[in-house]
């Protein structure tokens, strides 16, 4: 039977090389090329069998509130390092809470009017669920970034008032956060 395959097999390809023009070569190299992306297309399949999120997952990862502090303060101690007369730099950014998820809501309002004449407003909101086939899940409008608390820079540069307010300028003006929420100290 096997034997019978394989000669069906390579009368196939006789066919292929006569239609196409390509030699064996040529048949040889579409051959590898499409066990190829057979190879590549089992082992994605088999990778979402074994916990990966596929697609629709990935898209709905919600950011840790670590991850975004350490990156916060990674670009911070970046810009404030590149300033002239800083030398070394450590920044701690503190928060107040995680990210939030803002959800797509549907407001209905209307009047209505009681039996005395007097008018009523009615407001009825909701949030729009839809399922998507793993279950009923909200829209998700926009994620909301976590309220920073406060953010202290420790730095050699710390000594001079000119390196200090450029410092507190350049945070207050990245994090859209008060002066008072921004503490420099000397790196000791």
């Amino acid at each position: 039977m096997a034997k019978e395959n394989f000669e069906k097999f390579k009368n196939m390809l006789g066919r292929i090389s006569l239609q196409t023009g390509l030699g064996k070569k040529g048949i040889a190299a579409v051959m590898i090329l499409l066990l190829g992306i057979a190879a590549l297309v089992i082992s994605e399949a088999g990778e979402n069998k074994t916990g990966s999120p596929d697609a629709a997952e990935t898209t709905c990862i919600k950011a840790d509130s670590t991850d975004y502090t350490e990156s916060l303060e990674n670009r911070l101690t970046s810009i404030i390092s590149a300033m002239n007369g800083v030398g070394r730099v450590k920044v701690m950014v503190t928060i107040a809470s995680g990210s939030e998820n803002i959800y797509l809501r549907d407001s209905n309002s209307g009047e209505s009017r009681d039996a005395d004449g007097k008018s009523n407003i009615d407001r009825k909101d909701e949030y729009v669920i839809v399922d998507d086939g793993k279950g009923e899940n909200g829209i998700i409008v926009r994620v909301a970034e976590p309220e920073i608390r406060g953010v202290a820079v420790v730095c050699d540069g710390a000594k001079n008032e000119a390196v200090v307010s450029q410092i507190v300028e350049a945070v207050t003006a990245l994090l859209d956060i008060s002066s008072a929420r921004v503490s420099v100290a000397p790196m000791g």
